[in-house]
């Protein structure tokens, strides 16, 4: 995976580009990111660049055998850690002490088709069936084993974790051991949405970079929260029809369900929704040609659109966009979600 793949945060990969030709980057790196930003690709680009055999024009080549690999995800000197739960599908001696190498093949699966996947994203694609996982002391202990050995190939081993805020107590002093003493030719990189939440012994042997959010944009050209997705259309048509029909309780499901959601998965209606009220002004306003209907999506716009008053597009417009900024800056869901309902009702 080369920093070319990756959409967004161009200045950040130059920078992490040109620390590695500077011998600048320490042993300990911690991007920061506040949901699906692109935090785990980044740190596999940069892995695969500091072993790529022939980097120019800050980036990997792409060509070489360790590129090869790392575009596979296959490179014996790349490791991720995670956090993780029992499973259905664990033998029952790994529903005991679960760790990520029982999973990582979904990880690497889910990665390679979602470089921009979330925390409720990761759980969905690895089985978790709803609960949230944990990086647990059986996990630091696999860490040790990986890094005692030299490396494979490359001239770094690298351990990427994700989520390393989910460690429990023992499992964080069992890495902060590892991050005073690190072995030769190690090289962590963390990716965290809560740098707070780790122990500050941590946070002070690392490297901190902060990545920024995608543009709506970029969302747009990463495939995010655009496309055609028959959950969502269900829940923004029927806040839509409980305004037109003046049945406010008629909402109320609809929020909960909202606020049950991940926070990846928030930003993603809300965006989706923003792209469908767009819609909904251009058959409104007889601008069929540019509407870039869904075949899905079409005949619900047709009949909605037509009863729709035109002051509601820029209420809604800019109801979700509060939601989006709610989100990320962690504002009661409940609270976030009752909201947006009651404005989008009261605009129809």
């Amino acid at each position: 995976m080369q920093f070319a793949d990756i959409i967004g945060n161009g200045e950040l990969k130059q920078r992490l580009a040109q620390m590695v030709d500077d011998d600048r980057l320490s042993h300990a790196i911690l991007l920061t990111e506040s949901g699906d930003w692109g935090g785990v690709a980044i740190a596999t680009a940069l892995a695969q660049y500091v072993n790529c055999e022939h980097p120019h024009d800050g980036d990997s080549c792409g060509e070489c055998n360790s590129c090869h690999k790392y575009s596979k995800l296959i490179h014996p000197d790349l490791h991720y850690v995670f956090p993780v739960s029992s499973s259905k599908d664990l033998s029952e001696a790994e529903k005991k002490a679960p760790i990520s190498d029982y999973f990582v093949k979904d990880f690497r699966e889910l990665l390679l088709y979602d470089k921009y996947f979330g925390e409720q994203t990761l759980y969905e694609a690895i089985g978790l069936e709803g609960k949230s996982g944990i990086i647990g002391v059986n996990e630091a202990r696999r860490i040790f084993e990986k890094l005692s050995l030299k490396s494979f190939e490359g001239k770094y081993k690298t351990m990427v974790i994700y989520l390393p805020e989910k460690m429990n107590q023992e499992a964080a002093n069992k890495l902060l051991k590892l991050l005073e003493e690190p072995p030769a030719g190690t090289l962590f990189i963390l990716v965290s949405h809560a740098p707070e939440k780790i122990l500050s012994t941590i946070r002070s042997r690392c490297q901190m970079i902060q990545l920024m959010p995608l543009s709506r944009e970029e969302r747009k050209a990463a495939g995010k929260g655009t496309q055609s997705n028959p959950e969502f259309q269900e829940l923004l048509t029927g806040i839509i029809k409980a305004g037109l029909g003046k049945a406010l309780a008629d909402t109320i499901p609809i929020w909960e369900a909202l606020a049950e959601m991940g926070r990846e998965k928030q930003k993603d209606f809300c965006i989706y929704s923003e792209n469908y009220i767009r819609k909904l002004y251009m058959a409104a306003s007889a601008m069929d040609s540019i509407a870039e209907y869904d075949t899905s999506e079409e005949a619900a716009i047709r009949e909605l659109a037509p009863k729709i008053k035109p002051a509601f597009y820029e209420r809604a417009f800019n109801a979700f966009e509060t939601a989006i900024a709610s989100v990320e800056s962690n504002v009661n869901a409940k609270l976030t979600f009752c909201n947006l309902c009651n404005i989008l009702y009261t605009s129809l």
